[in-house]
């Protein structure tokens, strides 16, 4: 068992934000498959404070203390065994079932890749929960396929701004909804089409693209 300890943040009762303290706790070590990894940035989505509060507790249980947060960006400190897709030293970014609010963490090799060059730590961060759940959204769930229709509304957000590259990239057609000072950031992700979030111009895209496509109602 690790002797070294960390700073983290974990979460001892449902509650606000009065839960998040820091706190010195033990440095986890990787088992097999794992990867140990400092954490430069953390990721911050929606679900860290609906689990925090205990809104999802019925589907969804956590075992007190836990640590939060699914997203990280970071250095690789140490590999498990069984681990060759990664060593020591690497810029890493992906998901952790085990905390992210926290100095280290662990992670399955599985759900890491190694962090892009031309991104920082911050930025890295930022990209799995949203990128996974437009993935998901539009391949695992919607089966979306080259030459179909796909509308995407919040297609500014964490999530529909990844399901339009992705869209883009799968060749669909696509038209995006966005608050009118997005139009031009929807449109260079690569849409078709964007709709202004106006009432006339929601008649105008659903009339002409609700015939039977793949609609993808993304929030933020």
């Amino acid at each position: 068992m690790s002797t070294q300890t960390m700073q983290a943040i974990p979460v001892h009762n449902y509650g606000g934000p009065e839960q998040l303290k820091l706190e010195e706790v033990q440095r986890p070590e990787p088992q097999a498959g794992e990867v140990l990894i400092h954490v430069h940035a953390a990721g911050v989505n929606p679900a860290d404070w609906k689990i925090r509060q205990g809104l999802l507790k019925d589907f969804l249980p956590m075992q007190f203390p836990y640590i939060p947060g699914l997203d990280l960006a970071g250095v690789v400190e140490e590999v498990g065994p069984g681990v060759t897709a990664f060593q020591k030293g690497q810029a890493v970014f992906g998901q952790s079932t085990k905390g992210t609010y926290a100095e280290y963490t662990t992670a399955s090799g599985e759900t890491l890749a190694l962090k892009p060059k031309t991104l920082n730590f911050d930025e890295a961060a930022a990209i799995p929960a949203g990128a996974t759940t437009a993935w998901q959204a539009l391949f695992d769930h919607g089966e979306l396929q080259a030459g179909q229709r796909v509308l995407i509304q919040g297609a500014a957000g964490g999530v529909g701004s990844f399901a339009v590259q992705f869209a883009r990239w799968k060749g669909a057609h696509m038209i995006g909804t966005a608050s009118t000072s997005n139009v031009d950031f929807v449109r260079s992700l690569g849409a078709e089409t964007v709709v202004g979030k106006s009432f006339m111009m929601w008649i105008l895209c659903w009339t002409q693209w609700a015939r039977k496509p793949l609609n993808l109602h993304c929030k933020r």
